[in-house]
């Protein structure tokens, strides 16, 4: 008679003889470590000089740890890399530079996709090798992959020189234009010195998550009008915790702007974050159900929130101060947002200005309620403060 130990024994023999009758072990498969070095200097074993020669012997779910240096290429991560993790071994010490003259889609890294990859505590640099489209993205999302973009320094992305051409992302999630779709955490990066926009999330089915970031324009420029967040044509996201500032056209017959919501649906949230002295630190054209809150907005140029043809947004506990114009500014083709509990003060025309025309508060076509206004100069219409 089989006592209770050797069942239990029998069992577990039964299992394994189970898992190696298909090929099989008990202990799932490890990742496996693949070192990369430009000149095997700082890692001497390292497996490849090259980062897109590590990632083309990668396979799904691997690790690629790249020693200080500077890295003169362009990395793909195509399909079938899911999981994959690249990671700088010091912060921003390995430098993944723009070549002179680069390949399409002109990004200085791609993600395509694979989804679950990891780019992590890189520099990556431009510029570009050209006075225009000579680079176009630092970090590109595309073809349905996904990515954590962690801790980086992305930076330079712009022609050499410096140039008003309409090319020059930090970090594009999905583009319309070409049908790409992209998804991306965009966490705790310094994203400075590019030409167009800091990230941008772009096209139905794409959508960022981006929080915690630095992004810093160049400042005063009569060159190109910069952006430093674009949520555009249907794409979703959350734009939360960052310090945005620095996006300045200064002939000031075109905006810049910290946060761009452009034909965007419901599912879009711009919370927390700290904007100063942007154009418009806060537009929004042509949305939907946006919801703005909990941001602190100072020295915009402009406004510091602007609505153009939006509807239904909410935008609430908003501290906004030291506007060239209005603290808040309302087209006339606005309706139905709701604008509560916002502290506006010292802004140069007015704290709240609503151009609408309906059956809401003042005679607008919108809900204000519980503003507080501390402005010398009064409010557009009577009703929008409520001090």
């Amino acid at each position: 008679m089989l006592t209770v130990r050797k069942l239990k024994l029998a069992a577990v023999l039964g299992l394994a003889v189970g898992l190696l009758s298909l090929g099989g072990t008990a202990t799932a498969a490890k990742s496996r470590v693949w070192v990369v070095d430009d000149n095997k200097v700082e890692c001497p074993r390292a497996d490849y000089t090259s980062v897109q020669a590590a990632v083309n012997a990668a396979g799904p779910g691997d690790i690629i740890k790249v020693c200080p240096g500077t890295y003169m290429e362009q990395v793909t991560i195509p399909a079938g890399k899911n999981g994959l993790t690249l990671r700088s071994e010091r912060k921003e010490a390995a430098i993944i530079k723009a070549p002179s003259v680069m390949a399409e889609p002109k990004a200085i890294v791609r993600v395509s996709s694979s989804t679950g990859v990891t780019i992590s505590s890189f520099t990556i640099s431009g510029p570009g090798g050209g006075p225009c489209d000579s680079i176009r993205y630092g970090v590109r999302v595309d073809g349905g992959g996904h990515a954590d973009i962690l801790d980086n320094h992305i930076t330079m992305i712009r022609d050499n020189p410096f140039s008003g051409c309409q090319n020059g992302n930090a970090v594009q999630i999905g583009r319309n234009f070409e049908g790409q779709v992209g998804t991306a955490s965009v966490q705790r990066n310094t994203i400075d010195n590019y030409q167009k926009t800091g990230v941008v999330v772009d096209g139905p089915g794409s959508s960022g998550d981006i929080g915690h970031n630095t992004i810093l324009g160049v400042g005063p420029t009569a060159t190109t009008a910069q952006n430093g967040v674009q949520i555009s044509r249907n794409a979703t996201g959350s734009v939360h915790h960052n310090t945005i500032s620095g996006n300045l056209y200064s002939p000031q017959n075109f905006a810049s702007a910290g946060v761009l919501l452009t034909i965007s649906p419901d599912a879009v949230e711009v919370s927390h974050n700290d904007l100063s002295n942007n154009d418009e630190s806060i537009y929004v054209i042509d949305t939907e159900g946006a919801l703005i809150s909990h941001n602190t907005i100072t020295g915009s140029t402009f406004d510091g929130v602007g609505m153009i043809n939006a509807t239904d947004c909410t935008v609430s506990y908003n501290d906004i101060s030291g506007s060239g114009y209005d603290g808040i500014y309302v087209f006339s083709d606005s309706a139905d947002n709701v604008f509560e509990h916002n502290r506006l003060s010292n802004n140069g025309e007015h704290d709240a200005h609503d151009e609408s025309v309906g059956p809401g508060t003042g005679g607008t076509a919108n809900i204000w309620e519980h503003n507080g206004c501390d402005s010398p100069n009064p409010e557009n219409k009577p009703g929008l403060c409520q001090n």
